[in-house]
């Protein structure tokens, strides 16, 4: 749990470290054929550096087909890929001359990193997501700070955890939880997830709430203060009734502990993790990955040898494909797998592990691969 002076020493730290925002108009971004070689655009005629994703997400805003960006890029057909580009762009700025974008850029890196349509960007500043929090902790009897992640940059959550323990019968008498709120900033929203704290292994784990979305909170950029919060105040109040469990947390609960984790849902962890190793030296690297995989996934390598003892190569498989095959592991315990690597120190140098209590909590709400493997036999 955080105390009150770490809580105001972070909130101090992370205050202000908000993504930079330059509202513009298409008209007055310009990009030409060494653009993307360059990594860079000019605003009004001047040169701005831009993240390699920039591109792709400019694409996306003047709808552009991304699968055919990133296979010319692939291709290395960039010179082809910045004409198409240039040219709907123009075409964009005839259909929304009018239309207000803003430019999104990482504090810490100096670099544009993202393009949005102005209206769609709802996003608090750290300070009232901080405030906020206050907010909550006071006028709801019960709640605590349980954590708070730093998601890089400037992205942040908060996470709110209520006193009251449940158990659940299914988990046996020692399996105890404590639920509450997470207060998200995202790279152009701000929202409350759900946040499910699993004490017999002090795992955290954030998740959308099972029935949908939750709810965006953040002031179209205008960095509206916590009476943005008046409705998710109330709200909490009735939440807190509950001890703040999710609707259809149960039932989700009993599908994940009976649903197998398919190859490729174990696949995709596996890369997470993989691609938040740290190490510069590539074989230190490549004997750190395959160290980590034996650890941390057995099943995944066991797996992959069972695959190859019948003649399939892992490799050559596609990802439908991959989902069709079990690995011995439900789904509840890969959440597991991937929220203990999220809530503790591992012995392997990770980028940012925190990501790793959001990434089990969209595997614990998304559809999975083999839950209605079942009805095959019908």
């Amino acid at each position: 749990m955080i105390s009150n002076d770490d809580f105001n020493n972070i909130k101090a730290e992370l205050s202000g470290q908000d993504p930079l925002v330059k509202r513009v108009k298409l008209s007055q971004i310009t990009i030409d054929d060494h653009s993307i070689e360059n990594s860079c655009i000019h605003v009004n005629g001047i040169r701005v550096p831009v993240s390699r994703a920039f591109f792709n997400r400019l694409g996306q805003v003047v709808n552009l087909n991304i699968g055919l960006l990133n296979r010319m890029q692939k291709n290395e057909d960039r010179l082809i890929q910045m004409k198409l580009l240039e040219a709907v762009k123009a075409y964009a700025e005839t259909r929304d001359g009018g239309k207000d974008f803003l430019l999104i850029g990482d504090q810490d890196k100096h670099v544009i990193t993202n393009i949005v349509v102005a209206d769609r960007y709802a996003r608090l500043t750290n300070g009232t997501l901080f405030e906020t929090a206050e907010v909550l902790l006071n006028e709801v009897p019960g709640l605590s700070v349980e954590s708070i992640d730093r998601q890089g940059a400037g992205n942040m959550s908060i996470n709110l955890v209520h006193a009251d323990d449940k158990g659940f019968e299914r988990l046996g008498p020692d399996e105890i939880f404590r639920f509450g709120v997470s207060l998200v900033n995202g790279d152009n929203t701000s929202r409350v997830d759900d946040f499910m704290y699993r004490l017999a292994c002090s795992n955290g784990m954030i998740s959308k709430t099972p029935t949908g979305s939750g709810p965006k909170i953040g002031g179209g950029g205008s960095g509206a203060g916590p009476e943005a919060f008046r409705d998710i105040l109330n709200q909490a109040h009735i939440w807190a009734e509950n001890g703040f469990i999710p609707v259809s947390f149960q039932d989700r609960l009993d599908r994940a502990m009976n649903a197998q984790a398919s190859y490729a849902e174990m696949s995709r962890a596996w890369d997470l993790v993989e691609y938040q190793l740290q190490e510069e030296d590539p074989d230190r690297k490549l004997w750190l990955a395959k160290a980590a995989k034996v650890q941390l996934f057995p099943h995944l390598e066991e797996t992959e040898r069972r695959m190859l003892n019948k003649g399939i190569k892992p490799q050559d498989l596609t990802n439908e494909q991959k989902k069709f095959i079990k690995t011995g592991r439900t789904i509840w315990d890969l959440v597991n797998d991937l929220t203990w690597l999220g809530s503790h120190t591992s012995t392997y140098p990770m980028a940012n592990a925190k990501k790793f209590k959001v990434e089990g909590g969209n595997l614990f709400v998304k559809t999975w691969d083999l839950e209605h493997a079942n009805l095959t036999s019908i």
